[in-house]
């Protein structure tokens, strides 16, 4: 009886973290596409201009790529969710949720980044390189939340999830400039909210899962 309340918390937290991956790794995936291929956003970019037209919104020279990059990112996410949970009894689905998701989340911000520069073939020199070291320190982190005692791994998981989430913020806002919100792919605000809240999503699912098993 005093079990139930919680298999309870962590179905909901579970329904909560695979809606919020779904949309973290399609609008991630999307942006990264579109950042190495511009061919492949034209026809969204095209639809876009229709849909400001249709709905009546200015639309000047300039497209400002919302509904090109969600569109698509928003049907993804919908596959990859009923993919999850058709095959939310199978043991693979439950090793991914609980170790390869939280991966493929806090990896992200770092993913799209190094793809951006690399495809631009910008600098990856300071302030860019940290990224990197970031992403390590997330993985080891990430790997201690996991796996060592739940009385340590608690507190390992704050940690991260609160590191990552400040740096990532400080990295998008440039120190203290604030954020860019013309920015309409996953390099943008709605990214950096979409990961953070993901990612805390994920650590709740690990902490009601771990409730559940001691």
């Amino acid at each position: 009886m005093g079990v139930e309340p919680v298999r309870q918390g962590v179905l909901r937290s579970q329904w909560l973290m695979e809606l919020l991956l779904s949309l973290n790794t399609a609008f991630a995936g999307m942006s990264m596409l579109f950042c190495i291929s511009r061919s492949a956003a034209l026809p969204f970019l095209r639809l876009e201009i229709y849909l400001n037209h249709l709905l009546h919104i200015r639309q000047t020279d300039f497209i400002r790529g919302y509904f090109a990059i969600w569109i698509p990112s928003l049907i993804i996410a919908i596959c990859i969710l009923i993919l999850l949970r058709l095959s939310r009894h199978l043991r693979v689905t439950r090793t991914f949720l609980r170790s390869v998701a939280g991966m493929a989340i806090f990896l992200s911000p770092c993913a799209i980044w190094t793809c951006a520069y690399e495809h631009n073939g910008w600098s990856l020199e300071w302030p860019y390189k940290p990224i990197w070291g970031e992403a390590a320190l997330a993985v080891v982190c990430l790997w201690a939340f996991v796996n060592l005692r739940w009385v340590i791994g608690k507190w390992v998981g704050l940690f991260v999830f609160l590191a990552h989430s400040l740096f990532w913020y400080l990295f998008h806002s440039n120190g203290l400039f604030g954020l860019n919100w013309g920015i309409p792919h996953y390099a943008g605000p709605a990214g950096l909210t979409l990961g953070i809240s993901a990612a805390f999503a994920w650590e709740l699912y690990i902490r009601e899962l771990r409730t559940v098993h001691n």
